[in-house]
């Protein structure tokens, strides 16, 4: 993990090597991505051809209507890059609780409120090229991180309407589906439009299974992640479950969080000045000084000030750093010391660490107030899913007595 990095200053005055690793990017569909060896199998007995359009469109209205799904496999953030193994369960309303897995290294993931935190050993990161003045802080800690360090932004892909639309967006290449046995199980392959997209169809369910796809681009995108994902659907069980934990961690271990997606630096030297009093300044200016940042990070420094006779006396400042940007910072201590006959300190030092923060106070209640809504309208659809399931088996059954 890079070191942790201190500035230090003298009384007016002017006051990281990370391990790669290596991934194999691969190829969907024939070309990779996870081999050939569990490859669908045409039936044993070839089955007539069906039609695609209407058995398509039945498996993207329900996946739809999935409170929550699961999804498990292989993730490449870009069209033929680095791969990574990936299980996630994702509500219908984007909110997140997984897995990533890369070079035999796993993180966990969480998302919500349009944010993504891992959490995994320093390897991990080592492996994401990732500097920053608190990296040492990320081992075994929760790190807001970004679309592409996790590899997938599941909230805007995976949640089950948004992946419905998005499969639905592609549409048919062809009119007809086969039957095939998937993992054992009768399916049907759906070829999409694209050379290497396609899905497969539970003969007897009728849900999707299996979906592959080159760039699973969300709605208004430009660009998405290549995708070999198996999908089945989680129960409201599954779904309070998950909200029940997203809860916990934001209200208990989010606070602590630092942030990956802009890595800060120093942009030249701050610089420190002391006047009688002793009356102390720190400032100087932070910035992006990666080419790939991504968001607004929290950025805060801490100051000390010290003099071997007089002790310590400490300042702070914080502000807002975007990527690509530039934050300048700022801060003052006085030690406000009283002599009859005036007095002058030397040798005072100072010394200066930037570190970041994942989550504010304010984006906390944010975050907990976007899972609290969307909980709420996911048991409801389930609620109403199951009413209007029960008045369509009265009228069933009313039906079935008035014969």
């Amino acid at each position: 993990m890079a070191p942790v990095t201190h500035n230090r200053g003298r009384g007016r005055g002017r006051l990281a090597l990370a391990a790669v690793g290596t991934i194999t990017a691969l190829g969907l569909a024939g070309c990779g991505f996870g081999g050939d060896e569990d490859e669908p199998a045409p039936a044993e007995e070839t089955a007539e051809p069906v039609d695609a359009a209407p058995l398509l469109e039945q498996a993207l209205a329900d996946l739809a209507d999935y409170p929550a799904l699961t999804a498990d496999g292989q993730v490449a953030h870009t069209v033929g890059g680095d791969i990574q193994e990936t299980t996630v369960t994702v509500a219908d309303g984007g909110a997140t609780s997984g897995t990533v897995r890369a070079n035999g290294v796993e993180a966990e993931m969480i998302a919500a409120d349009s944010k993504i935190f891992l959490r995994a050993g320093e390897e991990f990161w080592l492996d994401k090229n990732v500097f920053g003045p608190d990296s040492d802080q990320f081992d075994g800690a929760w790190v807001r991180s970004s679309t592409a360090q996790a590899g997938i932004n599941p909230q805007n892909t995976l949640a089950p309407p948004a992946l419905a639309a998005i499969l639905e967006e592609i549409g048919l290449e062809g009119d007809e589906a086969v039957e095939e046995t998937l993992d054992d199980t009768r399916a049907y392959k759906v070829d999409l439009n694209g050379e290497r997209n396609q899905l497969w169809i539970d003969a007897e369910t009728n849900q999707v299974l299996r979906v592959e796809v080159e760039e699973l681009v969300p709605e208004g995108g430009e660009n998405g992640p290549q995708v070999r994902l198996d999908i089945a659907q989680a129960d409201e069980a599954a779904a309070e479950e998950l909200y029940d934990n997203l809860t916990t961690v934001t209200e208990e271990e989010l606070t602590g969080s630092r942030d990956a997606r802009v890595e800060v630096s120093w942009d030249g030297q701050p610089e420190m000045e002391c006047v009688d009093g002793p009356h102390c300044t720190w400032s100087g200016t932070v910035r992006d000084a990666g080419a790939s940042g991504s968001g607004t990070v929290l950025v805060r420094m801490d100051v000390t000030f010290t003099q071997d006779q007089i002790g310590d006396e400490e300042c702070s400042d914080s502000g807002s750093l975007e990527a690509g940007g530039s934050l300048a910072l700022s801060c003052d201590a006085n030690y406000n010391i009283v002599t009859s006959e005036p007095k002058t300190y030397e040798d005072i030092q100072g010394e200066a660490r930037l570190s970041t923060r994942g989550l504010s106070g304010g984006q906390q209640e944010e975050m907990l107030a976007a899972l609290a809504e969307q909980r709420e309208a996911t048991l409801a659809g389930d609620a109403e899913e199951s009413e209007g399931a029960e008045e369509s088996e009265g009228a069933e059954a009313q039906e079935t007595e008035g014969e």
